[in-house]
């Protein structure tokens, strides 16, 4: 029987990880599914890949990185063979019952835990959430919840060693850039902080045939988001000129 850790970088699975490290626990490996954007871009931002490595630091083990088998701009092109799209390519993923988490992540869990034989997996859902852990297949452990740790005393928790991941400065929730479900927060921080990324949502919102959310094209958001800054800058400009007067 092999223990594996199913770790995402986030702060529930972070607790659980240096938490049983520090109670002695059975862990055989550490996975970390890469997503990717391209074959060369992943889709975690910058800081995500410097907090693995933070995180092998302390708690000096190493850290399994699986990049998926496929990438979300080869599934993004590829075409639907029949039915009313039928030529067309599958373009941005509907935001319920998205095309990318089955074909990128899932597909990529499956196929590397299939290298284990029997295990268990040791998932980071936190004691507040009873339906997800519910759901779980019986070879699935949550020591989060067999502690009583709910999703703030793992921000706590990590708070007090200093290993809270400093993408949750920006973001309330992680996960992939160009994720259709995120909220308008934070593609604002993304248009923001990392233009190059949000260069590339723009390209593919030119050729996706589905927009990027059921109300908003990026363009459209390109549109917003540069009215507000013009009007943020507006008021600021303002405000300066009142405190001159």
């Amino acid at each position: 029987m092999k223990y594996i850790v199913s770790w995402s970088g986030g702060k529930d699975s972070s607790a659980m990880l240096i938490r049983m490290v520090e109670e002695g626990m059975p862990i055989d490996d550490i996975v970390f599914i890469e997503v990717m954007a391209t074959p060369a871009i992943g889709a975690e931002l910058p800081e995500m890949y410097e907090y693995i490595d933070k995180m092998e630091r302390y708690i000096d083990r190493k850290i399994t990185v699986v990049r998926s088998v496929l990438d979300f701009d080869a599934v993004f092109h590829r075409t639907y063979k029949t039915g009313e799209w039928a030529g067309k390519i599958y373009g941005f993923p509907l935001t319920c019952g998205a095309w990318c988490n089955s074909r990128l992540k899932i597909r990529t869990i499956q196929k590397n835990y299939k290298t284990y034989g029997e295990h268990i997996r040791y998932i980071g859902l936190a004691a507040d959430e009873p339906k997800r852990i519910a759901k779980l297949e019986s070879f699935c452990r949550t020591p989060l919840a067999e502690w009583g740790m709910t999703e703030q005393d793992c921000v706590d928790f990590l708070k007090k060693r200093d290993m809270l991941n400093p993408l949750y400065q920006k973001f309330k929730r992680l996960g992939c850039w160009f994720c259709v479900k995120q909220s308008l927060g934070s593609l604002r921080v993304l248009r923001h902080d990392y233009p190059e990324y949000w260069a590339m949502l723009m390209d593919w919102d030119k050729e996706s045939p589905r927009t990027f959310k059921p109300e908003y094209t990026v363009a459209q958001l390109e549109q917003r988001f540069a009215m507000e800054d013009r009007q943020l800058r507006i008021l600021s400009d303002i405000i300066v000129q009142r405190k001159a007067a």
